[in-house]
């Protein structure tokens, strides 16, 4: 096997499942990795061992020429939100996704604490350690309750791989949430981030795994559509469709409003409104988004997710390889 084992030959597998040259030679190899050694088995079955590691592929079947290579078997795993309208299962996204939980849970000391079941209960405990609810606050609370939050979307550019949204995966005794959607405005993080918290909260999940592969006010699935009213309510308080049915016609028009609800009740911010506000009324989401750029110009939320993980992982724990890696992929 070693004797035609080749660098291209690999790439080619690889490609079967989405994976192109430039991603396996920024994400699979090492740093170090040079051109040189494509051709050279033994260096070759090196590399093929940092490949499988790091996209959580299994290492057999990426070597046996006779084999389809397979990733490594997953947790028992719940898909939401997927489409009767193709068999198109997110496999590449949610096994890369679910390696970087793997290895910031291994590298990040938490305990979990059980949540409460009441979504005003969880936020009146936010409320306690932040004036709002917001993307910080939530954060901050549910690391205090021993959960992980990482932002993560490296995923390969091909249009035979479906991404996601997010995922939970249990890793111990402890849950790890991935957010995934390309979404930077604060506001819109952070509720991805609310919903995934209450599919915990209403106890969607108990062991395993659970992908989201879209998150959308439509939707037929009944847990779904909780954890929606959760964040909702826990983002909101009583502010749901709190501005109705004005005829609304400018973004400015929009922020004035979201701001004369946010004083009326401090602890829910406009940008939350206005999000809102699109989700009840589709058709001024362009009007949203504009609103939600002035509100939040600096559109930081995946980074603020990742430089708070960042402060919490201990580093030290992870050989070089695998610290390059999450350094890499999650921009920190």
């Amino acid at each position: 096997m070693t004797k035609t084992l080749t660098m291209s030959s690999l790439i080619a597998k690889l490609s079967l499942l989405g994976f192109n040259n430039s991603y396996i030679r920024t994400n699979g190899l090492p740093s170090w990795w040079d051109d040189e050694l494509n051709n050279k088995p033994f260096a070759v079955l090196e590399g093929a061992g940092y490949i499988a590691e790091r996209l959580n592929l299994d290492l057999k079947s990426l070597l046996d020429e006779t084999e389809t290579v397979k990733f490594n078997h997953p947790p028992q795993t719940k898909f939401k939100q997927r489409s009767s309208k193709h068999n198109k299962y997110p496999d590449v996204a949610q096994a890369l996704a679910s390696r970087v939980a793997e290895l910031i849970a291994f590298a990040t000391e938490v305990n979990f604490t059980p949540l409460p079941t009441n979504v005003k209960e969880i936020r009146a405990d936010i409320l306690k350690i932040a004036p709002t609810v917001n993307l910080t606050s939530l954060l901050k609370y549910c690391w205090n309750q021993g959960i992980i939050i990482a932002y993560f979307n490296n995923f390969p550019e091909s249009k035979t791989i479906k991404k996601i949204a997010g995922l939970i995966q249990w890793q111990s005794n402890s849950p790890v949430i991935i957010l995934s959607s390309t979404y930077t405005q604060s506001a819109l993080i952070a509720f991805d981030l609310a919903h995934e918290l209450g599919h915990l909260v209403l106890g969607h999940l108990q062991d395993g795994l659970l992908v989201d592969e879209e998150i959308n006010s439509n939707c037929n699935d009944d847990e779904e559509n909780q954890a929606n009213k959760f964040a909702t309510e826990l983002l909101l308080d009583n502010c749901d469709n709190s501005l109705g049915y004005k005829k609304i016609y400018r973004h400015e028009q929009l922020i004035k409003l979201a701001q004369e609800k946010h004083n009326e009740n401090p602890t829910v911010e406009p940008e939350f409104i206005v999000l809102n506000h699109a989700w009840h009324h589709p058709n001024n989401w362009g009007l949203a988004n504009k609103a939600l750029d002035k509100l939040d110009p600096e559109r930081k939320g995946q980074q603020i997710i990742n430089e708070y993980l960042a402060d919490r992982i201990d580093w030290d724990k992870l050989n070089d390889e695998n610290y390059e890696y999450l350094e890499r992929v999650l921009g920190v």
